[in-house]
Parts: structure tokens; C-alpha cells; sequence
């Protein structure tokens, strides 16, 4: 027996007590939200025991056609219960995915049906567009334009998972200076023998760290994927724009600043809005990538090209300043705010096929 198989309906219950309390505070979206994900859950624990039940329906009419004196009315029981499993809503069989010394049960669910959707969610029009910037202080910058000059923005970051992160990432590159030292020590000394104990040691912390590093990554990508579709959840988007940074290469000049732009799994993030917004009913996810050329130096407001600043009043050039200045319309606002507003306004073809990111 299973033993997650009543942690499904458990964690249910649990976040449906907490959309209570959130519609008891106001707190309608954050109800929504929860409203949600207590019917994803209920729907997945439907989805795994109906696909269980079925597996076991079939060993049994198995065995029972396989006996000689088997009952008749107990075979066509068994193949009416069946009919109505295989036309229920049901999982794709479990799967142990086996990595090094690590074993993970991976489970494919179904999307949420449409009755879920229109039980769940409020009718909203979904008539707006989202352009998001992958900036240099926030890993996510979203606009949304409003009718006339106006419109919704957030900065989306954790910082807390970023500073755990730089520090593993330095961690690693000092174990594997000292690994590098003590193997090239030792295949001096001793090339035709095994290292020893401390060596391998070392290795396997080094493993360990890395192990450690990219499940932060994958953690930050999560948090950042779902308030970022959230967001544009509640005000009605239709369709977000991404930066396409394939090819991006980064500058020098800006240390760790280009190095966290080019490696926070940029695409990771774009998956996991995808993916999310397809169980949430849009089609292909409404997700784009584009040519991000010269959003960060275009003003969104008359085009031309303005200058990095460091502080709101200034208008002194600074490189990799926070602050984005226009001289010729006297715009101001925050560099990634910027960067998002010009990439909601590319009206060129995109560089990826409809609600596909490469």
C-alpha cells in the first residue's frame, strides 16, 4: 500500500481551510488561488486511485479467466466496473526514475478539465498583454498595460534563495580548486594508485553542493513561475512576451551581475509559466519569446535612446545604473521597468512558434 496516497486529500482539506481563512481576511485572490489548488489536489488523488483500482481490476479478471470454474456474473461485474474506470478521468501509470543513488516517483497527471476551470476560476476577459524583463537586480520584471498611459507592474525576487545560492556556487569553486590540487599532488606522486579517502571525500561534497545548488535552482524557477502567472491570472492576460535569451552573452564589467543573468535558468522559468497557464486553461500556455535588441536603451515612451542612471534624479551615465533617464521626453522610472514596457510594444514576429519557447 501506498503510503502518499492519503496525503493528497489530507493537503486538500488543508489548503481549503486556508481559502476560508483568506476569504474571511478579504484576501480574494489569495482564495482563489487556494480554491485551486485544493481541486488540483482532489482531482490528482481521483486520478491516482482510479488508475490503481483499475490495475487491480485487471490482475483480477486475469486470474479469474485463467481458473476453470470462474463465475460468470463475477467476470461481467468485473468488466462493467472497468468500462466506467477506463471512461474516468485517470493517471498515466507511476514511473521510478532512477538517478545515481536517488529514486523518484514520478506520477503523470492529467490537466484540469474544464468543469474544474469554470467551478473554480471567475469568468474574467482575458483580453490583456504581459511583457516581461529578465533584469539585473530582480530576475522577474512584469507590465501589464492598462487602458491609456497606465499600467500593473511587480518586481518579482528571493533573494533569500539567491544568497543561499551564491554562497553553494562559491563553495564549489573552492572544492574544486582543492580537489584539482590534491588529485594533481597525488598523480605525481602515486599515478598508478587509487586516491585515497580524503580525496574522494571532498568529490562527494562537491556532489553534494551541486546537488544543493540546483535544487535551489529549481525552487527559485517554481516560486517565480507561479507568481508571475498568478499575477497576470488576476488582471485578465491573454498573452506574455519573454526576453529570448538564448544567446545572450554577457558583458564584462557588471561581475556578478552578468553571471546571475545568464545563469538563473532563464528557460526553466518560461516552462513553468507555460505549463502553468495550460492547466489553467489557455491554450497552448500564451507564452512568446522575443528579440529582446535594445529594450534596455530605447525610452518606451518616444524611442530613443536614453542612458543608465544611478539614482532617480540623476543624470550622470552610470553603467549598469538601476535607474533608466531619456533626455529628449525627460522620462524616468527603473531600468527593468523599462526594459518590460519595450518589450510588451515589439510588434515584430516573434523568434518562437504560438505558445512555444525553444
Amino acid at each position: 500500500r501506498f503510503r502518499f496516497l492519503d496525503w493528497l486529500p489530507r493537503r486538500a482539506d488543508r489548503t481549503s481551510t486556508k481559502a476560508s481563512e483568506a476569504r474571511e481576511r478579504k484576501n480574494e485572490r489569495r482564495a482563489i488561488e487556494l480554491e485551486y489548488r485544493a481541486e488540483r489536489f482532489q482531482d490528482m488523488s481521483l486520478q491516482l486511485r482510479n488508475t490503481i483500482r483499475l490495475q487491480q481490476l485487471t490482475r483480477r479478471l486475469s486470474s479469474l479467466k485463467s481458473r476453470k470454474n470462474s463465475d460468470p456474473e463475477e467476470i461481467l461485474k468485473l468488466k462493467r466496473e472497468m468500462g466506467i474506470l477506463k471512461k474516468s478521468r485517470r493517471c498515466a501509470p507511476p514511473i521510478l526514475k532512477v538517478q545515481g543513488h536517488r529514486v523518484t516517483l514520478l506520477i503523470p497527471f492529467k490537466s484540469p478539465d474544464d468543469e474544474l476551470l469554470r467551478r473554480v476560476l471567475p469568468k474574467t476577459a482575458r483580453m490583456r498583454r504581459a511583457g516581461v524583463d529578465r533584469g539585473l537586480r530582480h530576475p522577474v520584471v512584469l507590465s501589464i498595460k492598462n487602458g491609456g498611459d497606465s499600467y500593473d507592474e511587480v518586481k518579482i525576487g528571493r533573494e533569500d534563495l539567491y544568497k543561499k545560492r551564491v554562497t553553494l556556487r562559491q563553495r564549489t569553486r573552492v572544492l574544486m580548486s582543492e580537489i584539482a590540487l590534491l588529485r594533481n599532488n597525488w598523480e605525481k606522486k602515486r599515478a598508478m594508485m587509487l586516491p585515497p579517502n580524503f580525496i574522494l571525500k571532498k568529490e562527494r561534497e562537491l556532489e553534494a553542493t551541486w546537488t544543493k545548488v540546483r535544487r535551489i535552482d529549481r525552487e527559485i524557477s517554481h516560486q517565480l513561475a507561479a507568481e508571475t502567472v498568478w499575477f497576470c491570472e488576476h488582471r485578465g492576460v491573454k498573452t506574455i512576451y519573454f526576453e529570448d535569451l538564448r544567446f545572450f552573452q554577457p558583458s564584462g564589467g557588471f561581475r556578478t551581475h552578468s553571471w546571475n543573468l545568464s545563469t538563473n535558468l532563464w528557460g526553466l522559468i518560461i516552462e513553468g509559466v507555460k505549463y502553468r497557464r495550460q492547466a489553467l486553461g489557455h491554450k497552448f500556455g500564451g507564452v512568446w519569446t522575443v528579440n529582446p535588441a535594445m529594450t534596455s536603451q530605447k525610452c518606451h515612451q518616444c524611442g530613443k535612446k536614453g542612458i543608465r542612471v544611478e539614482s532617480p534624479g540623476s543624470k550622470e551615465e552610470k553603467r549598469g545604473g538601476e535607474f533608466f533617464y531619456c533626455s529628449s521626453c525627460e522620462s524616468r522610472l527603473h531600468a527593468d521597468v523599462n526594459a518590460a514596457r519595450n518589450i510588451l510594444k515589439i510588434q515584430v514576429k516573434p523568434t518562437a512558434v504560438g505558445g512555444r519557447t525553444a
